[in-house]
């Protein structure tokens, strides 16, 4: 007679996998971008381009920016993509960890604070993704669009100023996040199979 309890190592194993690869595939990918993203837009700063197709005297000193802020977008785009891929495949394993160890008592409080964290993580990169991009590519676009209107140009550019620091903001927030996921992770034991007579 076999036991089925004798077959969940294994199983186990296979969900501490993807769990791992997905969590530190996310944590390496958000890291990343909060610490590379200022150092681009400084080297880029420091270049002084010029943007052929965005010729204004009112941007001058800009074009830094702006050629650093599309670098930086265009590896958002992959970012956003590994990250939504990343949440997925920790949601199909925290899922299964709760199925496979069915926590209790003690046992139960680990689980919960992995969960909630991983929660609030998906929360920031939705409004990461979904909501504070979008503006932040819209009111970029609008001070490339108004670059020879002073008044116009200077609100988007404050604007836009103002939600890059936010998006730095929700960068940290998310790598703190999942660095919480990752130390309440350090305690997670193979299920031990119960012999049946």
């Amino acid at each position: 007679m076999t036991n089925d309890k004798s077959q969940s190592p294994p199983v186990f194993d296979l969900i501490q996998i993807i769990y791992w690869l997905a969590l530190s595939s996310w944590f390496g990918a958000v890291l990343f971008i909060a610490v590379a993203a200022p150092i681009i837009m400084r080297a880029i700063r420091e270049e002084k381009p010029v943007l052929p197709g965005v010729l204004s005297v009112n941007l001058e000193g800009q074009h830094g920016t702006l050629l650093g802020g599309a670098v930086i977008g265009r590896i958002m785009e992959v970012l956003f993509r590994v990250e939504v891929g990343c949440g997925a495949a920790m949601l199909l394993a925290l899922v299964a960890q709760w199925i496979v160890l069915r926590p209790i008592g003690r046992n139960l409080v680990p689980p919960l604070v992995r969960t909630a964290l991983y929660l609030g993580a998906v929360v920031l990169l939705l409004y990461h993704w979904r909501a504070l991009w979008p503006r932040t590519l819209k009111k970029r676009q609008e001070y490339v669009e108004h670059a020879d209107e002073p008044d116009v140009a200077n609100a988007a550019l404050e604007e836009l100023d103002r939600l890059q620091g936010e998006i730095a903001l929700v960068l940290f927030l998310l790598v703190t996040l999942l660095l919480g996921i990752i130390v309440f992770s350090a305690n997670i034991c193979k299920p031990v199979a119960i012999p049946t007579p």
